[in-house]
């Protein structure tokens, strides 16, 4: 039982990133900015921290499959950049499993390298008109703040839960 509780957090995080968060977000009165939230992106880094190379990409390819599906026009931009950063971010050493810090760092670069991915890409194809600058302070900005916001807040528990299904996992194979 316990090696679907990662698969079901990861998916009531894509429900969340996708549709009740746009519903809890409080209307920006006269400032425009978009907070734009990438937990998915949060998790990819921890999974592959915490699980290793493998199951990080895994992960990334099927979220962003069905990100792609479900939310975008586009198919495989977020296939490929969910895949990417979990490729990318997964470092399964001991001295690197341990920081808090440096797990904050790497979430801090996953998500500006994701984000200006995808803003390259929709502006390479004509997806978005928006200008670098406003790109920046705009979305870039408020959504780097929300997103170590979140994995600051949800650190210690899902190190947590890593821990106890790789437990019941050992327990498992005996």
């Amino acid at each position: 039982m316990s090696r679907f509780y990662i698969p079901a957090v990861v998916f009531f995080l894509l429900v969340i990133e996708g549709t009740l968060f746009q519903l809890i977000t409080p209307y920006q009165h006269d400032i425009d900015v978009t907070l734009v939230p990438r937990f998915i992106v949060v998790m990819l880094v921890f999974i592959g921290i915490h699980s290793g190379r493998y199951s990080s990409i895994i992960y990334g390819l099927i979220l962003g499959l069905v990100y792609d599906i479900v939310y975008t026009q586009l198919l495989g931009v977020y296939m490929f950049g969910f895949g990417f950063i979990g490729y990318a971010f997964a470092y399964t050493y001991k001295r690197v499993q341990d920081s808090f810090l440096l797990h904050l760092l790497l979430v801090t670069l996953a998500v500006s390298i994701f984000e200006y991915y995808q803003f390259g890409l929709y502006r390479l194809i004509g997806v978005t008109d928006l200008s670098a600058v406003l790109f920046f302070y705009e979305r870039f900005l408020p959504g780097l703040v929300l997103n170590i916001a979140f994995a600051i807040l949800v650190y210690f528990p899902v190190k947590k839960l890593f821990q106890y299904v790789g437990k019941q996992a050992s327990l498992r194979q005996r």
